[in-house]
């Protein structure tokens, strides 16, 4: 094999490369200055929004490659000057400050990739600025002295000039070696042995330059890796925002059940995984969510969202049916998706396509995955008994800090009561009279009390759903019977409920208000 030494080469095309190396230093400074200039601005327009916080808009897969380049080219240049015995302190300092340009430019590349979905302090944002400024100053150094070279003014100073006698050059600066593998075992092993020990001592030589390029090597692989793994593979978690088709996503909680929110069994040997996930659309128009860019990974197969099941999960949120999300709104729905009972595991992940279009040379993600590890509600529960004027407490339940409170009942088919009606400053009491279906064998238990929701459950926050506390989740026990129960409590009555039931329950001797709510059950003793 025959190799030629590159002295001759770099220093014939000396102003060349420095006029290459010169715009490469002078792209990095304008990109650098683009990002400068992002925090001022953060911190003047005091930014609640991040929406062109996007890596792709300042830092971009080109850096990294011209970055690589700038310090190969330096080291090439610090090669040529230790051989030449010529000062080479900047080709030093050059190489040392781009390869840490490089680790924090995969520091800014992460803090960006954060900030698409979270905001910073303005304390934060004004260290950041002061640090990027301060790192921009260097490279206008840089530039200029580059410059310098480019051209060829002082060239006397470093003995470049135009006739190449002055620059040392010798035959020796191109001459060709001979690499040549012989028959002989001995001579091959002789020959390995001495090149070798060669090696050995141009490494101690040039220990300098072999350690930046080994911080370079390290560096290159640290970068691939986390970017495999925070970027084209980044596994977000529940309650971590994500950007994904010009979408704000949040996943708020996953719920795995085969009950429906009164735990009724909704079909045998069928599973259910709930989404509850918080939409944010910025991207400037209405938009209707893809539901085959949500996929569940399961252990035996890729699963949709089907939008058939909602009704039975209106304690978990509001269902997703290819509703319209209007621009600078955020909505909250459940996503459901019917699984199968080989699919039952205890965590899944949730792969959202992206379909976003990507332009050549930035760094972006085309999937987003969330890991979930869901809440299990797969069998019923009996809570406790509870005894008039006991609350019961149901925070054990996705209700979250809802309580209940019966004080007293009675039954009755016909229930009448006053009530104050006003209409533009006119008030005047009112009489009305709220009466059971006797003709369907139906009568009313009335129950004084105080049903406290809490309005930040899922339940109270459902747009879609009319269903009362009560039909959603109560029924009567009278002796070893059960009535479903009806609402037909009137919204001017206040701290008394009416509930249509059976009216087989006047004569029983054991009347229970059971409470289910997804399998936990919770019992009041009314007789």
């Amino acid at each position: 094999m025959i190799l030629k030494k590159p002295y001759a080469f770099l220093i014939k095309h000396f102003r060349l490369i420095h006029f290459i190396l010169t715009i490469m230093i002078g792209y990095i400074l304008v990109r650098s200055i683009k990002i400068y200039n992002f925090f001022s601005r953060y911190v003047e327009n005091v930014y609640s929004t991040l929406g062109d916080a996007v890596p792709s808009n300042y830092i971009t897969g080109f850096m990294f490659v011209v970055v690589v380049l700038i310090i190969s080219f330096a080291l090439l240049m610090y090669l040529l000057m230790s051989n030449k015995k010529k000062p080479k302190t900047l080709y030093i300092i050059l190489s040392i400050y781009y390869l840490a340009f490089f680790i924090g430019l995969i520091s800014y590349f992460m803090l960006f990739k954060n900030m698409d979905s979270y905001s910073i302090t303005i304390k934060n944002a004004m260290v950041l600025r002061d640090l990027t400024i301060i790192v921009v100053i260097p490279q206008f150094v840089f530039l200029i002295l580059s410059f310098i070279r480019s051209v060829g003014f002082d060239i006397k100073k470093f003995n470049f000039g135009s006739d190449l006698k002055e620059l040392d050059l010798t035959e020796s600066d191109s001459e060709e070696f001979e690499f040549v593998l012989g028959v002989d075992s001995y001579k091959y092993l002789r020959f390995i042995r001495r090149r070798l020990r060669e090696f050995k001592y141009y490494i101690l030589e040039n220990r300098f330059m072999f350690i930046l390029l080994f911080g370079l090597l390290i560096a290159s692989i640290s970068t691939m890796i986390i970017l495999h793994f925070t970027v084209y593979n980044r596994t977000y978690k529940v309650n971590q925002r994500i950007r994904a088709n010009n979408l704000i996503i949040n996943v708020n909680n996953s719920y795995l059940t085969n009950l429906d929110y009164s735990g009724n069994l909704i079909e045998k040997n069928k599973y259910f995984l709930v989404t509850n996930m918080s939409i944010t659309n910025n991207s400037g128009l209405s938009t209707v969510l893809d539901l085959t860019n949500y996929e569940l990974i399961t252990k035996n197969g890729t699963v949709y969202p089907t939008i058939t099941r909602n009704n039975y999960f209106l304690d978990l949120g509001t269902g997703y049916s290819k509703d319209r999300i209007e621009n600078g709104k955020e909505e909250e729905y459940i996503l459901v998706y019917e699984l199968k009972e080989n699919q039952v595991q205890d965590n899944y992940t949730i792969r959202i396509i992206d379909e976003i279009e990507y332009s050549a040379g930035t760094i972006n993600s085309k999937v987003k995955n969330i890991d979930l590890k869901p809440n299990k509600y797969l069998d019923s529960k009996e809570i406790g008994t509870s005894k008039l004027k006991e609350r019961v407490d149901m925070f054990e339940t996705v209700l979250n800090n809802t309580s209940l409170q019966i004080n007293s009942y009675s039954i009755s088919n016909k229930y009448t009561f006053q009530y104050e009606a006003c209409i533009r400053g006119n008030c005047q009491n009112k009489t009305e009279a709220i009466v059971s279906d006797t003709g369907n064998d139906k009568t009313l238990i009335i129950l004084s009390g105080e049903v406290n929701l809490d309005q930040n459950s899922h339940f109270a926050k459902n747009k879609k759903s009319t269903i009362s506390f009560f039909e959603a989740f109560a029924k009567i026990r009278y002796d070893d019977k059960i009535s479903t129960v009806r609402d037909l409590t009137p919204s001017s009555l206040i701290d008394k409920y009416l509930l249509e039931v059976d009216n087989k329950v006047n004569k029983a001797n054991n009347i229970d208000l059971i409470i289910s709510v997804r399998g936990k059950n919770y019992t009041i003793n009314l007789k």
